[in-house]
């Protein structure tokens, strides 16, 4: 006897190229099948004459299957992926050539290796993770964050590390608290406060060991990504519906927005590095300060032409190395010392001239360089082989080639906008805007600070200014976002636990 269904149902699940879905599709087809049977069968029709006619009325299972397909496929952004690949392999190849700087001896650019992994085996499986353990990874995010807390506070020498993998911890916490709001969607304008609330906490804990600068400009990203996405979770009103509709949530989130601004700036410390950032030039003190970074990037693209690099003469190569350009009639006191001692004399010189310059409470650069041998990277600012990327390929080659560096970023960040704003499944929508606001967040201080305005401590451009742990870090994020539009058709999102949440 001939099996009508299962041929048909064969015949469909051959044409669905997501596999793990032609089980899923199979069994709704079926129960249509058996559906219709009955009807047959009701009508008097025998067993083996109602298959017939109920799979013959569902059609041509070659057709049907495509159409399937063609609704539950696994989508490609093929332009977004290139554009990855060309950010990522300019990053590797400036962060490979300084290898030789000072603070990058020791091979940092290696770390685009795991960070290809992860950007591999997140685009892979991430939001089909994230779906499949959807109850709990808020709390276990929670979890972790509040044990770095207690970590990063310890005053162990073994553990001083930890400070500088708080900045990353706070980064991931955004999505996090996205996925919680998800969870709690329901609960509506309760969710979007409990979130603030959880975003409040954050900024406020103050920072532990050395690391609170870089803290601080983190806090700045996370209040962007969690506001921002807040903001399109209600416009495509994901949130239960409200007495004041849409609106309504708006104002909620734009006075949430405007607490976590003002949880920003409430201490003095906070308000100083704000004031900084706004006006550098009125707080700079000595030549190790950030704000003397500023001063001498602005004044060094300032003089570099739109095609071929700065050129300087050794003398002006001097001035800007021991920052005579700035001080000389500010505060000579700040201007570096010749730290060259080839006798013995120009040795005792050096040590009473530094001894001098303690008891008076200065600290001024060590210059190792003279007109002879001065160069372009004797004069950069500190830690110009990753803070300032950017200015740095001005400075080498000119505004245009910066300008093209620049033009490439924005084109990254409008693709992968233009990928974001495709995806229909909420949950999907949701932490991708919070992972691409976030990226993007880095991205414009990363840029600003290479224009001369700093703020806290340098974020890192992603792909590009390596970073280290932050390659890593941004590759979750970048594939978590890839894996949500890649599966956004066909991966069903979790249902919210009404016994739960009331």
């Amino acid at each position: 006897m001939a099996d009508y269904k299962k041929d048909f149902l064969d015949m469909v699940e051959e044409q669905i190229a997501y596999k793990p879905l032609r089980g899923v599709l199979g069994r709704e087809l079926e129960e249509h099948i058996l559906d219709r049977m009955e009807e047959y069968e009701a009508g008097g029709a025998s067993r083996e004459e109602a298959e017939k006619q109920a799979v013959k009325d569902m059609g041509d299972p070659m057709v049907v299957g495509t159409e399937l397909n063609a609704v539950h496929r696994l989508q490609k952004a093929p332009a977004l992926m290139v554009m990855t690949f060309l950010l990522l392999f300019g990053g590797f190849a400036g962060s490979a050539y300084m290898r030789w700087s000072p603070e990058q001896f020791s091979n940092g650019f290696l770390y685009y290796i795991p960070g290809l992994l992860v950007l591999a085996f997140m685009t892979w499986k991430g939001y089909t993770l994230v779906v499949r353990c959807f109850k709990w990874l808020p709390w276990l995010a929670g979890g972790l964050f509040l044990a770095g807390e207690l970590l990063c506070g310890q005053k162990a020498v073994f553990l001083w590390q930890l400070n500088y993998l708080r900045y990353f911890g706070v980064l991931l916490f955004a999505p996090f608290l996205i996925l919680l709001a998800y969870r709690l969607r329901r609960q509506g304008s309760k969710a979007i406060l409990l979130i603030f609330a959880l975003c409040g906490v954050c900024i406020f804990v103050p920072g532990f060991g050395g690391g609170y600068s870089r803290d601080l400009s983190a806090c700045v990203v996370l209040t962007a990504g969690v506001a921002g996405a807040l903001l399109m979770m209600a416009r495509r009103d994901i949130f239960a519906e409200n007495i004041l509709g849409r609106r309504g949530y708006y104002g909620i989130i734009f006075g949430g927005l405007a607490v976590m601004g003002c949880l920003l700036t409430f201490t003095d410390s906070r308000q100083q590095i704000f004031r900084q950032f706004v006006n550098p030039d009125d707080h700079i003190q000595s030549t190790w300060d950030d704000t003397y970074n500023s001063a001498l990037i602005r004044r060094l693209l300032s003089r570099t032409p739109l095609v071929g690099g700065i050129d300087l003469t050794p003398r002006e190569l001097m001035d800007y190395g021991t920052g005579a350009w700035y001080f000389e009639k500010r505060d000579p006191r700040q201007i570096g010392f010749n730290a060259v001692c080839d006798t013995e004399k120009k040795q005792q010189e050096f040590d009473a001239a530094v001894a001098r310059a303690r008891e008076e409470g200065v600290l001024p650069r060590y210059i190792h360089f003279d007109e002879s041998n001065v160069t372009l990277w004797d004069i950069l600012p500190q830690h110009y082989h990753n803070n300032y990327r950017i200015a740095l390929l001005i400075l080498l080659f000119g505004w245009l080639a910066g300008a093209m560096a620049l033009a490439a970023v924005v084109g990254f960040y409008l693709l992968l906008f233009a990928c974001i704003r495709k995806i229909r499944g909420r949950l999907a929508f949701s932490l991708s805007c919070c992972c691409g606001i976030c990226l993007a967040m880095e991205g414009i201080l990363y840029i600003l600070g290479n224009f001369g305005y700093q703020y806290a401590s340098f974020t890192n451009l992603p792909m590009i200014a390596e970073g280290r742990m932050s390659i890593v870090v941004h590759m979750a994020m970048l594939g978590l976002i890839f894996s949500a539009y890649r599966y956004d058709r066909v991966v069903e999102e979790p249902a919210v636990n009404r016994a739960t949440l009331g």
